[in-house]
């Protein structure tokens, strides 16, 4: 993996949670205008809240159970529901920031604890190897490098083996050739003394 990824990944995070207010400020005003998200999902929770904090309140300060709680009127409760929106929409981002930095930590973890272990077993096995004298295979991509390389030698052998052939093949040609001249000068040769003799 490259050496950028990680400080890249660090600077989204970030700029995921610089952005996550504006963000969540714009999606509450979009819900705030739009009648349906404001009826089911702004108001609701924000009655549903104030109930609870109320309940909560005199709960602590020993004031007894409440009949009943008012209500709070519609301007209260969008502000309040867009609040807790809000709220929600940036704590959900920082969340999932969180747990993505939470899973990239422990997959990096597992893979140091892999990596050690393979480390080990390969110690252990070349311990015992050594003790029982006992020569351990190669690896793939070595006996794959050592079959290339004798690949080659043989490759070499044969294109030499080849060249010393058409050497010798040429060389006894040009003997041939050399001799059935030598041949022929020694027959001219022994032809004309006969013909000096008998003149």
């Amino acid at each position: 993996m490259p050496v950028g990824v990680f400080p890249a990944l660090k600077l989204g995070v970030l700029f995921v949670k610089q952005i996550s207010k504006p963000l969540a400020k714009f999606l509450v005003n979009q819900a705030k205008s739009h009648p349906i998200f404001r009826t089911y999902f702004i108001i609701p929770p924000a009655q549903f809240y104030h109930w609870a904090e109320v309940k909560a309140k005199m709960y602590v300060m020993n004031l007894g159970k409440p009949t009943k709680v008012a209500k709070l009127n519609e301007t209260m409760a969008i502000e309040l529901g867009a609040s807790l929106m809000g709220e929600l929409i940036i704590f959900s981002v920082a969340g999932g920031c969180v747990i993505l930095e939470y899973n990239r930590q422990v997959a990096k973890e597992a893979k140091k604890e892999e990596e050690a272990r393979i480390h080990y077993l390969q110690s252990a096995i070349s311990e015992l190897a050594r003790h029982t004298r006992h020569k351990l295979p190669e690896p793939v991509s070595q006996q794959i490098s050592n079959s290339d390389k004798h690949s080659l030698e043989d490759n070499t052998k044969t294109s030499s083996n080849k060249n010393s052939n058409s050497k010798s093949t040429t060389e006894t040609s040009t003997e041939s050739e050399n001799k059935s001249l030598i041949e022929r000068a020694i027959i001219y040769y022994k032809e004309e003394l006969k013909a000096d003799k008998i003149s």
